[in-house]
């Protein structure tokens, strides 16, 4: 499979993400790292947009995506709304008929909905630019509301790419890398030197990780560690 890969908006001036509990310019790329690299894992092949400053970024990040054919031009997202009540995941497509695209959108919503957010479903949109400039089929991966706290609160760049990734290719990659040290507000989770933290809870490790198993108990195979 050929991904086309964008890491939502610039990091600075112009087309800067928006800024909620997180922010989002920063949690796209750290979604983004985790995104490219499994799909690598899995021999897939992945081209990185990505554009940290512009004056014209939509114009400019959609240009640099037509110069490849690939099965699909993927570029992750945070959601924010006024009403802090907002919540969830979705994915936008062009064409809600085009029922290829359609089901894999649907299958990456049902995934990251598993992680806690809930499945706002597949969404379609004749307006953004993204969707209606692209010659290959696309998709907008909105994964949760930088501006409700229950979101935040479940915010993983690990899992949420990794459950974009199952959506895509119906495999998980096998990964062993711990997770980030994310700083972006005083609520988000951090790992650091064996311990992980959570809104104030501490689970100290001892410096080896959380192993990943295959089931949710105690005795399912080790598939590997966080």
């Amino acid at each position: 499979m050929k991904i086309i890969n964008n890491n939502g908006h610039t990091l600075n001036g112009k087309g800067r993400g928006a800024i909620g509990f997180i922010d989002e310019s920063i949690c796209t790329r750290q979604i983004g790292k985790y995104f490219i690299e499994g799909m690598k894992a899995l021999n897939h092949t992945v081209y990185d947009v990505t554009i940290d400053k512009s004056e014209s970024y939509l114009t400019e990040v959609v240009n640099k995506a037509n110069k490849y054919t690939v099965d699909y031009a993927i570029t992750h997202h945070l959601n924010h709304f006024d009403n802090a009540e907002a919540n969830g995941v979705e994915v936008l497509i062009y064409d809600i008929n085009d029922k290829k695209t359609y089901e894999v959108a649907k299958r990456i919503c049902d995934e990251i909905s598993k992680l806690g957010f809930r499945n706002r479903g597949v969404k379609e949109s004749k307006t953004l630019y993204w969707l209606r400039k692209n010659k290959n089929k696309s998709m907008i991966i909105e994964y949760l509301f930088c501006s409700n706290r229950k979101d935040v609160s479940l915010y993983n760049p690990q899992k949420l790419a990794n459950a974009c990734i199952y959506g895509l290719t119906k495999s998980y990659p096998i990964t062993t890398d711990k997770l980030p040290v994310i700083n972006n507000n005083p609520i988000s989770n951090t790992y650091s030197n064996g311990t992980y933290q959570c809104k104030g809870k501490v689970i100290n490790t001892n410096g080896e990780g959380l192993n990943i198993r295959e089931e949710r108990n105690a005795n399912s195979k080790i598939i590997g560690k966080l």
